[in-house]
Parts: structure tokens; C-alpha cells; sequence
């Protein structure tokens, strides 16, 4: 039952101890819904996100088998096999900033987005062994999946929906949970699952089958569960922010060497985090996948986000920044993944005003391109938040 505006009580009338008691829990991993997988298909979950308490992350599982037979794989993409979930998107209407897409990413970056900022990324699972975390180099090999023979697949894709900070920063993250009072029945998860060229080129006479795990009979799944967080009578004084990472791939000027070329424009909103992707594209895929063959690190240099020209990151040489930003959150940042972060303070609230550039003709990031290749592309996530998250 909601809490009337004349019910709620000031968080400064709590004691520490007992805000100790309330803050920094959460419900676990809870099954909310299993979708079969069908190759090629964008399903909507057939039912709206729940809300009823504070939702603080999304987990997706997918569990299957995928047998390869004939001829082992000419080329295995370098992100392979989590792949196969091309795309999620969470669309809702929030009633504060109206209609919003808060998750449009590629599952291949979904799976590594945490490893920016942790130390352990989310688990992938072939044939019961558990794989290394994301590093350098990021590229997967047919004798691990690509080859023939069969592989059980568990691949998790874990993604808090709040800014993430160290487990000693969480109190900050609270009040950017998702939250009924926000978003009622509207929120909407869709899924877009990959084929066979998900996992890269097939080789000549390859064929691929898929089916349940730990079986050659029946069809993957794909588990979605929500982690709920425990704030008890805290839950009405909190009106939060919106986290929102939305990524898009380009190609635009990304083939040809050059210097001081414009990636792509970026949203003037505050934004916490800027990922750019880069590597070479694989050729020959079905309709509506996209994949990278493999992950570079010396496509690009003197990467900056730039207003009117004027870099608000002066950054003049990559590997550089990338360095910077791994020691940053105590992690390696995954080949061909340059992350520029600005909650370096782990806290939300040191995020850069994009939100008061109204008035430059430019918000973008500018690159010089140092090497040549018809499939080169740039992913970019632009990480950012919407509205001011308070606590009454």
C-alpha cells in the first residue's frame, strides 16, 4: 500500500543504527519469467516488469545446448558465444520523464559492462567450465567454442540498473533504483535473439543445432530474473534518478585512416560514463546481426569528448586513458574497450553536466582513426541520468 506524502518520515529522524539496519540488502536473484529461445526473433516478455518493491538489477540467463557439426567454424567471433542475445531492450513510461528506452544495448556488451567497474564480470559457462573473465586479448578460439562437438551453454548477463560503484560506495547508488510510484505496469523487456552467424563465419557444410541444455531435444532458455533491494519505511522519502545506457554502432569515417573525426554526438544529459567499442565487424552475417570479429585497441587515438571543440577529457593518447580507468575501479578493461568514467569520485553526483550545454552547437566525441579497414566500427554507450535522485 503506497505511503501518503503526511506518513513519511524524514531520514535524518533516523538513527544511523537504524538506517544500518535497513540499507544495503537485497531479495537475491528471483525468477520472474522463462522465454524460450527462438533463432532470429525479438519476443516482448509477455507481462511488465515487476516494480512492487525497488528493483535494483536485471539478470538474464541463457541455458542451451548448441551442437556444431561437419566443419568447425571458419572464423568464431570475438565475443562468442554470448553473442546469441544480439540485443535487450527495456522500454517504459516514467512519470517524471515521460517515455524512455533506460536499456538499449548489445548483449555482447551487456556481458562485459560490469567488468569496467569490477574486478569479476558475470559468469559464462561452457560444458561446466567456467570461462576468464574478459581481458586482453578479448577473442574467443574454436578449440574453447567454434569447433566441431557440442557445447552446454550458461551464459549470465548481469546488469545493475544503478550507477556502479564499489561494494563501500552502494549507499550511493540507492536512490536511483526503479520504483512503482515511477513506473506503474509500463515497463517492457524485449529480447533479440541471435542465429547461427551470431557466433561468427560457419565454415563450408557447417551446421549448427540448437537445443535444451544438458540434451539434443528441446530449446534453449533464457531465464529473466530481478534483484529487489530492501529499504523499508525509507522506500516513500526516496525519489529517484535514472540511470539510462543506450549504444549505438558506427561506421561513419571509422573505415579510413584520419585525424580529428567525429564519432558520433552525444545526448546532453548529465552523463556518468562513456564507452567506446572498437574493432572490425564480421562480414556475411543473417539480417539484423551485428557482431565483432575482434576487438582492437590501436584503431583509434586521442579519443575526447569534446563541447564546441573544447575537450572536457584531455586525453591525448589511449592506451593511457585506458589504463587510467582500470586502476580507477580496480579492474582490466577487456580488449578494444576504452572507458571514459566521470564518477571517479564513486559517487553519481560528480556525473558531467551535459545537461547545462544547452546552449554549445556541439556535444561529441572527436577521434583520430590511425588505421584502414572496410569493416572498422566504433560501438559507443553513452552512460547517463536523467533527473536529480534525493532522499527526503
Amino acid at each position: 500500500m503506497a505511503t501518503s506524502p503526511a506518513a513519511i518520515i524524514p531520514a535524518s529522524h533516523y538513527t544511523h543504527t537504524q538506517l544500518a539496519q535497513i540499507l544495503g540488502r537485497n531479495q537475491g536473484s528471483e525468477l520472474f519469467f522463462q522465454q524460450p529461445f527462438v533463432p532470429l526473433t525479438a519476443p516482448f516478455i509477455n507481462k511488465p516488469m515487476n516494480v512492487t518493491r525497488p528493483w535494483q538489477a536485471l539478470h538474464l540467463i541463457f541455458r542451451g545446448r548448441v551442437t556444431i557439426g561437419v566443419a568447425n567454424y571458419a572464423v568464431v567471433a570475438a565475443e562468442a558465444p554470448q553473442t546469441i542475445l544480439q540485443r535487450v531492450r527495456l522500454n517504459g513510461t516514467h512519470n517524471v520523464f515521460g517515455s524512455v528506452v533506460p536499456i538499449d544495448m548489445t548483449g555482447a556488451t551487456m556481458f562485459a559492462w560490469t567488468r569496467l567497474f569490477r574486478l569479476r564480470s558475470p559468469s559464462l559457462y561452457i560444458n561446466g567450465v567456467r570461462q576468464p573473465d574478459p581481458n586482453v586479448p578479448f577473442q574467443q578460439i574454436g578449440a574453447t567454442f567454434g569447433n566441431v562437438g557440442f557445447y552446454d551453454l550458461e551464459i549470465h548477463y548481469y546488469l545493475p540498473l544503478v550507477p556502479i560503484l564499489p561494494p563501500s560506495s552502494k549507499l550511493s547508488s540507492i536512490p536511483y533504483m526503479y520504483m512503482g510510484k515511477n513506473w506503474g505496469d509500463s515497463l517492457q523487456l524485449q529480447l533479440f535473439m541471435g542465429d547461427l552467424t551470431s557466433f561468427g563465419t560457419p565454415g563450408v557444410g557447417t551446421t549448427v543445432a540448437f537445443s535444451a541444455f544438458g540434451s539434443n531435444l528441446g530449446s534453449p532458455t533464457i531465464t529473466v530474473n530481478q534483484v529487489f533491494e530492501i529499504l523499508g519505511p525509507l522506500e516513500p522519502n526516496v525519489d529517484p534518478g535514472l540511470v539510462v545506457r543506450s549504444s549505438q554502432n558506427v561506421t561513419a569515417g571509422m573505415t579510413a585512416a584520419g585525424n580529428t573525426l567525429q564519432i558520433a554526438l552525444l545526448q546532453k544529459k548529465k552523463m556518468s560514463n562513456l564507452l567506446i567499442k572498437t574493432g572490425n565487424l564480421l562480414a556475411g552475417t543473417s539480417g539484423g546481426i551485428s557482431v565483432f570479429q575482434n576487438l582492437l585497441d590501436n584503431m583509434l587515438d586521442f579519443t575526447q569528448p569534446t563541447v564546441d571543440n573544447k575537450p572536457i577529457r584531455n586525453n591525448t593518447n589511449n592506451f593511457a586513458a585506458k589504463e587510467h580507468a582500470g586502476f580507477v575501479f580496480a579492474t582490466i578493461l577487456p580488449q578494444g574497450y576504452l572507458n571514459f568514467t566521470y564518477v571517479d569520485s564513486m559517487s553519481p553526483l560528480t556525473a558531467y553536466r551535459g545537461d547545462q550545454v544547452e546552449g554549445a552547437s556541439t556535444f561529441a566525441i572527436f577521434t583520430n582513426v590511425l588505421t584502414s579497414g572496410a569493416q572498422q566500427a566504433v560501438e559507443v554507450l553513452q552512460e547517463q541520468i536523467f533527473g536529480d535522485a534525493t532522499v527526503k
